[in-house]
């Protein structure tokens, strides 16, 4: 961390990268792969199948430690499944992805194997153990990386959360200490399935983010992300997905009412390292949106979140604007993973590596500056896979994420080097700055770097 005197005219950055998880207070570095498990009432609403076609397109930037199916019966007339139970539809999904994953490791190598999903993907059923065994086994996996839960849905037809089972069984063989140990290794980006466990037996979650709620400006949050996403960037899904991309895209589900729902893809795309994200931040936004401390519960919890954040753009304040903000980079990245299951490398995209000062990293840079202070920003050194693919440049303020009110002015924002000027009223605050690196390429991929620069409190 580093401070700048007033009015100091160009200073090159030379802080330390100091990760937001490590700001924290030793949480999780946002640089770590995460653990995931996804739990799916896959046999309902078909959006669960359109979300999983698309999960396992990002299954290289996790650890996928498992995918539980919690419906055994599909519902008839709204799922046209052929296959008729949960656990055989997600399965299907597997041996499609199974079919192009050589493919896709030409691409990034690390695609996990069809054999590894299909072993972690297992019954949540109510006359099964397999579900609740493999989130025991997961939480308590000599790992230091806590485990991300998402519930995707467990509604009529389904049987109860696997992970409301596994809390039962563990509270009554550990007791309230044990208890306590084992839910502290669990993060929540999930609808809330876990009865008292999650308002009532103590501790607290640590942290749990809730994609999907509330209903405001429009409906809930998980309703807003078709009409935000289906088009954006010129997005087709007959085109991108559908037809020539594969057994996986071809498996995509089109009858749902709303073209291309995809209901519980915000859990996980909350969860996608992007470069401008770190999960223990809801409140600085990322690829699902972002999000605020609930307000509607009673006593508050501070670390219980969900989708009731507003944003200012184009002279319009709601709460689409969280995510219609990066809406065609989150599609146009979806079209070129659809194109890796299919395409050699060399004729697919793949996204930019933006440099920070000269580091490649996903960490989050936090400086310290006076007010008035020139902070001077480089993203010379970002790189591209693809050798044709030239790259363009934006330094935006995102003050909704910060706690300094305004934008600052920034010098040079469509540059490889940028300078922002420190307000001279935004002492104690913070300004936060995202790096957006985009390519030229079919489609155009973009990544981002945040530099979060705190103005110290004038003396």
């Amino acid at each position: 961390m580093r401070t700048l005197t007033r009015r100091s005219s160009v200073f090159l950055l030379l802080a330390a990268l100091i990760s937001a998880g490590m700001a924290r207070g030793g949480e999780e570095d946002a640089t770590d792969r995460l653990r995931v498990m996804v739990e799916t009432d896959a046999g309902g609403d078909p959006d669960d199948e359109q979300s999983l076609v698309r999960f396992l397109l990002y299954a290289d930037v996790w650890d996928v430690e498992g995918i539980i199916a919690n419906r055994p019966v599909a519902r008839r007339g709204e799922n046209l499944n052929p296959v008729r139970d949960g656990l055989g539809i997600v399965r299907r999904l597997v041996d499609a992805y199974g079919q192009v994953v050589d493919n896709l490791r030409r691409h990034d190598p690390n695609y996990p194997s069809r054999r590894t999903l299909w072993d972690r993907t297992v019954s949540g059923y109510a006359d099964s153990e397999a579900g609740v065994k493999l989130i025991i086994e997961a939480v308590d996996r000599d790992d230091p990386r806590p485990v991300w839960f998402m519930n995707w849905g467990t509604d009529h037809g389904s049987d109860p959360s696997s992970l409301k089972r596994a809390l039962d069984k563990v509270l009554a063989e550990r007791g309230a200490e044990g208890y306590a140990k084992f839910k502290d290794k669990i993060r929540l980006s999930s609808s809330d399935k876990f009865g008292d466990h999650t308002g009532r037996i103590a501790p607290p979650w640590r942290l749990w983010v809730y994609p999907s709620m509330p209903d405001m400006d429009g409906g809930r949050w998980y309703h807003r992300f078709s009409p935000l996403t289906a088009t954006a960037g010129g997005f087709d899904l007959r085109r991108d997905v559908l037809t020539g991309h594969g057994p996986l895209g071809a498996l995509y589900p089109t009858n749902t009412n709303r073209p291309q729902k995809e209901g519980d893809s915000g859990m996980f795309l909350y969860l996608i390292p992007t470069g401008m994200n770190d999960p223990t931040h809801p409140e600085w936004g990322s690829w699902a949106g972002r999000f605020g401390v609930r307000d509607d519960l009673q006593p508050r919890r501070p670390t219980y979140y969900w989708a009731n954040q507003r944003d200012s753009r184009q002279g319009e304040t709601n709460r689409d604007n969280t995510l219609k903000r990066w809406a065609a980079d989150v599609q146009n990245d979806f079209k070129a993973r659809m194109d890796w299951c299919v395409k050699p490398r060399g004729e697919a995209n793949h996204p930019p590596v933006p440099a920070l000062d000269g580091d490649s990293g996903r960490s989050i840079s936090t400086i310290t500056a006076r007010p008035g202070a020139t902070v001077a920003l480089s993203a010379r050194g970002s790189t591209d896979p693809d050798d044709d693919d030239a790259l363009s440049y934006d330094w935006h303020a995102y003050p909704e994420a910060g706690t300094y009110p305004a934008a600052p002015p920034i010098e040079g924002a469509t540059t490889p080097e940028a300078r922002v000027i420190v307000p001279d009223d935004a002492g104690g605050k913070d300004v936060h700055v995202i790096l957006t690196v985009r390519d030229d390429g079919t489609p155009p991929l973009a990544r981002y770097r945040r530099v979060i620069i705190r103005a110290a409190a004038e003396d």
